[in-house]
Formats: structure tokens, C-alpha cells, sequence
């Protein structure tokens, strides 16, 4: 069951997550993005979708993402940190990036249109260490920030990826992916402001904003 809002944010009621995406209802939304330093290279944790999501099966995504049920406020979405990779986080651990709007056909019915809460999480553990949810996520990735711009100005066709497919499991291995930009979940501007953003968190500056 989700919260239900119209166009200026104002609570309609609670219906079922089905009939939310059916109606194209603005519905409230947990975003995540995990930012490390590996070897003294600022970069991001990204998982790979599982092939079996109903949305972008099989695409790189950010750290965690979910629906928030009806009643939840944004800062309750850190059960999607725990339930998707293993990794318990409190409120106040998050920073606050703040609220998104988007709209686009994410295959879970004829128009989504979420109200996306977005936050950084500063997480130093091994992606060895992460506990994976395999209906949602297939595995997890290491990526240096600077080549994710540069692949997404266009001055990358390609980077490669070094990951761990099915972490926390018994069937845990290490993986590579050689990625361009259709391998991710589409937004282009998006994985931008997210990329700088998480530069400047890992750099100690402010303001940080989406």
C-alpha cells in the first residue's frame, strides 16, 4: 500500500502499489547512493539489477532504491540499504541530497511518476561484505567516479567495471563488465548531479543539493 499525493504534494489517500503505477499517481520513492574511496579513488557503489524487476531488469542502478509504503516518511526508506545489500545504516547516517521529480514508463505500468527522496551514505566495506536481496540485485560494482563522467559527457564509449556477482551468498564470485551508457538506468542528467555531488561529499565540501 503507497501514499498517493497530487501535483502539488498534497496526501490523496493510500491505494495498492499496483494500482498506483496503473493510475500514474505521484508516489513517494527511496534513493541511495553509497559513496566510498577505494585505493585513494573517490567512487561509487552501483548494483546491477536483477533480470527478473518488472523496471530496468538487468541495468546498472544506484545503491539502493525502493518504494516507500504508506505512512513511511523518506528517511524510513533505509530499510532498502539493509533488505538490498546488507547493509544497516540509520537516519542519521544519511545526507540528504533532496526531493526529485520524475516521470517516465518503467514498465511497471503505463506512467510512474515518483516523488524520489535522495540521499548519500559515506560506506568504506568491501563489496565483498555486502549481503545481496537476489530478486532485486544480481550483483554489486565498484566505479570510479571520474570515469563515470567521463563516460557520460561522451568521452568514454566504454569503462570496465569490477564487481561481485551474487555477494553474501554461497555462489558469491567475482565479476567484470566492460559497461557504456545503455547499461545504465536512463537519466542522464541525473547520474551527473549525482556524480558531482558525491565528489563534494567525499571532499567535505557543502551545499549538496539534487
Amino acid at each position: 500500500m503507497l501514499d498517493v499525493f497530487d501535483d502539488m504534494g498534497r496526501h490523496l489517500g493510500i491505494k495498492p502499489r499496483d494500482d498506483v503505477h496503473q493510475a500514474g499517481d505521484w508516489h513517494r520513492v527511496f534513493h541511495c547512493q553509497i559513496a566510498t574511496i577505494r585505493n585513494d579513488v573517490p567512487s561509487l557503489v552501483l548494483q546491477r539489477r536483477s533480470d527478473n524487476k518488472a523496471a530496468f531488469p538487468g541495468l546498472l542502478d544506484l545503491s539502493a532504491a525502493g518504494h516507500l509504503a504508506a505512512g513511511e516518511t523518506p528517511v524510513d526508506g533505509v530499510r532498502e540499504l539493509a533488505e538490498e545489500l546488507g547493509v544497516v545504516a540509520t537516519a542519521g547516517d544519511l545526507v540528504l541530497l533532496g526531493e526529485r521529480r520524475l516521470v517516465d514508463d518503467s514498465g511497471e505500468g503505463h506512467l510512474n511518476k515518483e516523488l524520489t527522496s535522495v540521499f548519500l551514505l559515506r560506506d568504506d566495506r568491501p563489496l565483498n561484505d555486502y549481503v545481496l536481496q537476489p530478486s532485486e540485485v544480481d550483483a554489486v560494482f565498484d566505479a570510479p567516479i571520474t570515469d563515470l563522467l567521463h563516460l557520460f559527457s561522451g568521452d568514454l564509449e566504454h569503462m570496465n567495471l569490477v564487481g561481485v556477482q551474487h555477494a553474501g551468498s554461497s555462489e558469491a564470485t567475482p565479476v567484470t563488465a566492460a559497461v557504456t551508457m545503455e547499461d545504465f538506468v536512463p537519466g542522464t542528467s541525473y547520474w551527473v548531479n549525482l556524480l558531482v555531488m558525491c565528489e563534494r561529499f567525499l571532499r567535505g565540501e557543502r551545499p549538496l543539493a539534487i
